[in-house]
């Protein structure tokens, strides 16, 4: 039932393993944040290498620098047809962030930044809460595969289930069933569910939240970042809408860009740079790579076909970005703008302590795309989106409306000063 239902498990317990290695092996923000100092060349607890499987790719111990593909040799129109892009229509409403998402995504920030706790509360669901429910779906009165669950967990403003589904639960209580009416989208992965209407009988056993800080709390975990709750709600939601516009517009660019051949080296550079990650994770954590898949029930073979999938992904996304870079001429960089990005970069995150650092870690071209990402990101802010139709229609009625009403209203006016222009004429011509 899940947005992204007909998956395996491993999916999802693949990309923790990735995120596990990000997290454990990349840089800290000097916003705050603690980084491993793991060495960069070992790769397992002995600090050997050592392949995933008999018979696999050895992708331990290399250095993820050498398997970056330099963009001087990347010809983007031998691989995606672009050419629809300049057709991409996107609808306003499409690019715009709920209430419940900004409101659930503030809520994990106060929990990931700051340690606030999510607390059970008495009251009916409200956007941004974080709900444990059982749930069970039917489509024509016969429940489906991969429709149900217990004790799920869910943020009301997550966008992990389907469309609407969220939105069913809002206002309802704890300890009561009710029904949820949605429709599958026409996309939807599991084919034969698209465009299909289902209910749900839902029950939520628990409503969790945040409380509101103070602002002596805020001022004090942001180390005097923000002086008030306002200060850091409005900010954080900020970032939140502006993020949210980003991801959405940036799945509709690449929805409309066709890929004519894959770039295998793009799509290993992923792999390379991915497995680098984890396993300097495992080395941080005393195991390794091959021990740790076996620790969560991962088959390393699925776990290589994962990243391969995600490489397309990818490979597709950057190659899409420098393209578009190239056509807006954004990929020009003028004398001194390298350095001053790499500076910024060494300004940004406490592990760096100065340029030489951030090149032991990170090629060249890596750099370069990096930059060319930030303007990608300043380009996409300047993107016109249209109104929806039917919105549009409503206000144009409602204008239509109200200067019709305007018109009849200075008619009267002009018909009642006539009158009375001429019965003052009348008047004065019977005197």
């Amino acid at each position: 039932m899940k947005k992204y239902f007909g998956k395996k498990v491993m999916t999802k317990t693949c990309a923790a393993v990735v995120a596990v290695g990000l997290l454990m092996t990349g840089c800290a923000s000097k916003r705050g944040g603690d980084a491993t100092s793991a060495d960069p060349s070992a790769t397992t607890a002995e600090g050997g290498s050592e392949s995933a499987v008999e018979g696999t790719t050895e992708y331990a111990g290399v250095d993820p620098k050498a398997a970056v593909v330099p963009l001087d040799t990347i010809n983007v129109d031998d691989y995606l047809d672009m050419s629809k892009l300049k057709d991409l229509k996107v609808m306003t409403s499409e690019v715009t962030a709920s209430e419940a998402l900004i409101k659930y995504n503030v809520s994990t920030a106060l929990e990931s930044n700051f340690g606030f706790t999510w607390e059970e509360v008495d009251r009916l669901v409200e956007a941004g809460d974080l709900v444990i429910l059982d749930y069970k779906g039917y489509i024509n009165d016969i429940p489906f595969n991969g429709g149900s669950a217990e004790d799920a967990e869910l943020g009301i403003g997550s966008g992990k289930f389907i469309p609407g589904f969220e939105e069913g639960i809002i206002g309802e209580p704890a300890n009561k069933e009710f029904n949820v009416y949605v429709t599958f989208p026409e996309n939807y992965q599991e084919a034969s569910y698209s465009g299909k209407d289902a209910v749900f009988k839902v029950t939520v056993k628990k409503i969790k939240a945040i409380a509101t800080p103070t602002d002596e709390q805020i001022k004090e975990k942001s180390e005097g970042k923000y002086e008030t709750y306002k200060a850091f709600y409005d900010a954080t939601a900020e970032q939140i809408k502006q993020n949210y516009h980003d991801s959405i517009l940036l799945g509709k660019i690449l929805s409309v860009i066709d890929e004519k051949k894959e770039h295998e080296g793009l799509i290993n550079e992923y792999i390379q740079q991915q497995l680098y990650r984890v396993d300097r994770a495992c080395a941080a954590a005393g195991t390794d790579r091959l021990s740790y898949l076996n620790y969560l029930g991962i088959d390393a073979l699925g776990f290589e076909s994962y990243l391969k999938e995600e490489g397309k992904a990818y490979a597709k996304q950057k190659l899409a970005i420098m393209g578009i870079c190239k056509q807006e001429g954004l990929d020009v960089i003028k004398e001194g703008e390298m350095d001053a990005f790499k500076q910024k970069l060494v300004d940004q995150y406490d592990e760096l302590k100065d340029v030489n650092q951030l090149m032991e870690i990170m090629a060249e071209d890596e750099l370069v795309y990096q930059l060319y990402y930030e303007r990608f990101l300043e380009y996409l802010k300047d993107i016109k989106t249209v109104d929806d139709p039917l919105e549009h229609e409503k206000t144009t009625e409602a204008v239509k409306e109200t200067e019709a009403e305007t018109e009849a209203a200075t008619e009267a006016e002009t018909e009642a000063a006539t009158e009375a222009e001429t019965e003052a004429a009348t008047v004065a011509e019977a005197e």
